[in-house]
């Protein structure tokens, strides 16, 4: 069992990563095609309605998270009945949903002429909102399917049709638009061929899974209902807060400060949220083996595992933070120009900023994986709270910096600091001041690989960018390696992954 969740964990990571890869490389060739085609004003209208419907797939509220819980059990001890229950259970859910976002979509639709009162207003508008109002309605009418071989630790199983219908969805819109440039026909592209992705899938899926019949005659039980809606209590608050922290920092730049610093800000934003997605997606990928882990073995085994997850998460995150603080201004010059670079002050807080998201992905996927959300449920609204307040006042006085402080402070003094202590303290049963004592030590250690960088980089200089970025980043990253590894040979964690490396 241990080798098999060693196993899945790897090819999910593997394949999460060449799915991400794959989209990134792909999205930014169609993107690039799409603001010279389409311009700016069509852009700003997908973002806009993007906005809107990722606003009301809010309703989702972490079903699929609460069902991936309530599955991890069943699938381990093979209770095949159960995991019918809980899976038809899901698909009569992401029924309700998809109607409701139809619904509610609709009824904004009388509103549109206000929402979009910046652009020249025109008939084609409606058809272009109703494509995603539908696109994103029939993203969860098959999608019930994927949760059971994600919580089957099985995605892996699956990567091949996501990347080939990848490739094919921006390969014929990229075609559309170079051919008709026309919005519309782009979209419906979309809408098409990711309906005959999910209907294959779905299928494909069905096929894995001979045992589980599907059918909608099925009841759950109502303690694992109970149990369900118990998470999704808690889950719901979590994906609120998050979503409201995640979505103001923008908003206020634009609203106190300017639109041309929001822009500037955005393409440290893009470029951030990348690496970060990536590293993300690696240790995301663990998730469900941590929740077979959960229910298959005592806390020790799964305090071992999140010491190792934890250590290889601080070591990728250090490398992240070291690479970007050295090497972002220059790529921003190279790509955007030099008009376009943020302060060192501001670019230390953003690779603050991202430390502290990063390190909590371990942490995630341990509460993704037990369910662990209705304990802490008011936490992210607090911090959505605090991070409002903060960002206001500061902003207010020192600008761009203060928001970004904002994010700082309600970030350290809420779920870096509660999501750690309840893990340990209701799954590990164990205090978690070495966990702390732990990220504080990284910090320094980083602090430090930052100081040294600076004196080894004032003493040389390069004419050409793009050999400076590479060598400041070869440079710094192994300063850091070697820092890492001086201050953690003795570790058992470090011994594990040697070993791991160097097996014979």
């Amino acid at each position: 069992m241990k080798s098999n969740r060693v196993k899945n964990s790897i090819f999910n990571g593997l394949s999460n990563v060449i799915v991400n890869l794959n989209s990134a490389i792909f999205s930014f060739v169609l993107r690039t095609a799409f603001i010279k085609i389409l311009g700016q004003e069509i852009l700003g209208l997908d973002g806009l309605f993007t906005n809107i419907l990722s606003l009301l797939s809010l309703a989702e509220l972490g079903f699929s998270t609460a069902i991936s819980v309530s599955l991890y059990e069943p699938l381990a001890k093979e209770n095949n009945k159960k995991v019918n229950e809980i899976v038809i259970y899901l698909k009569k859910i992401y029924r309700s949903i998809a109607i409701f976002i139809i619904i509610v979509g609709l009824l904004l639709v009388p509103l549109l002429p206000i929402i979009v009162k910046n652009y020249e207003f025109n008939n084609s508008i409606y058809i272009i909102y109703l494509l995603y109002l539908l696109n994103t309605a029939f993203s969860y009418l098959l999608s019930y399917s994927t949760v059971l071989i994600e919580a089957d630790q099985k995605n892996y199983q699956i990567v091949h049709l996501r990347i080939g219908f990848d490739i094919l969805v921006y390969t014929v819109q990229l075609i559309v638009l170079v051919l008709y440039k026309n919005f519309i026909l782009y979209l419906v592209v979309q809408l098409v061929i990711r309906f005959f992705q999910r209907i294959i899938t779905n299928n494909y899926i069905k096929n894995r899974y001979p045992q589980i019949n599907f059918k909608d005659n099925i009841p759950i039980e109502e303690k694992d209902k109970k149990e369900i809606k118990t998470n999704i209590k808690g889950i719901m608050f979590h994906r609120i807060g998050e979503y409201v922290v995640n979505s103001t920092d923008n908003i206020l730049i634009s609203s106190i400060i300017g639109i041309a610093i929001t822009g500037i800000y955005s393409n440290y934003l893009a470029i951030t949220s990348v690496l970060k997605n990536l590293l993300s997606t690696i240790l995301s990928a663990t998730t469900s083996s941590l929740g077979n882990l959960n229910v298959t073995e005592d806390e020790q085994t799964s305090l071992n595992v999140f010491y190792l997850l934890n250590f290889f998460s601080l070591f990728l995150s250090g490398i992240l933070v070291v690479g970007i603080y050295f090497c972002i201004n220059d790529f921003i010059i190279l790509w955007a120009g030099e008009s376009y670079m943020l302060n060192s002050i501001c670019t230390t807080i953003i690779c603050l900023n991202l430390y502290l998201a990063c390190i909590l992905f371990p942490v995630d996927a341990v509460k993704n994986a037990t369910g662990l959300y209705y304990i802490d449920r008011y936490v992210p609204l607090i911090q959505s709270v605090i991070n409002l307040v903060f960002s206001i006042l500061l902003g207010m006085k020192i600008g761009l910096l203060g928001i970004l402080l904002g994010t700082t402070i309600s970030s350290i003094f809420t779920i870096n600091f509660t999501k750690p202590f309840i893990i340990y303290k209701y799954i590990f049963k164990k205090s978690s001041f070495p966990y702390f004592k732990q990220i504080i030590k990284n910090l320094i250690l980083i602090i430090i690989t930052i100081l040294l960088g600076n004196c080894v980089f004032s003493t040389f200089h390069f004419n050409n960018l793009w050999i400076t970025i590479v060598a400041k980043g070869i440079i710094i990253i192994i300063i850091y390696i070697l820092l890492f590894v001086l201050s953690n040979f003795y570790k058992k964690e470090f011994k594990y992954f040697k070993n791991m490396i160097f097996k014979k």
